[in-house]
């Protein structure tokens, strides 16, 4: 009895943990787009080595490279798009 009341509760935690958006960390102060495209306007900045509330990412798919853009809520509660080049975290695809 003991043993299947830890193992839901350890099942409800990691279900809860899945499910929450993670962190993206930049490595250098780099510009948050309004979409995932460098066609977009930039409308701040992030800063270096503070890591932002990331729920997912895009793919651009450009003719000779691939990009990939994390979707995070900045500072001021907007979200808004960085450059996989710079930024990185652990979160899954975005819903289209």
């Amino acid at each position: 009895m003991d043993r299947f009341i830890i193992v839901s509760l350890m099942l409800l935690i990691l279900g809860a943990t899945l499910c929450e958006g993670g962190e993206a960390i930049c490595r250098q102060v780099t510009a948050a787009f309004t979409c995932a495209a460098m066609d977009c306007e930039p409308y701040m900045y992030v800063r270096a080595d503070h890591s932002y509330p990331c729920d997912c990412f895009e793919i651009e798919r450009l003719p000779q490279k691939t990009k990939t853009w994390y979707r995070i809520e900045t500072s001021n509660g907007k979200y808004g798009y960085v450059f996989g080049d710079h930024c990185w975290a652990e979160v899954p695809k975005c819903k289209k």
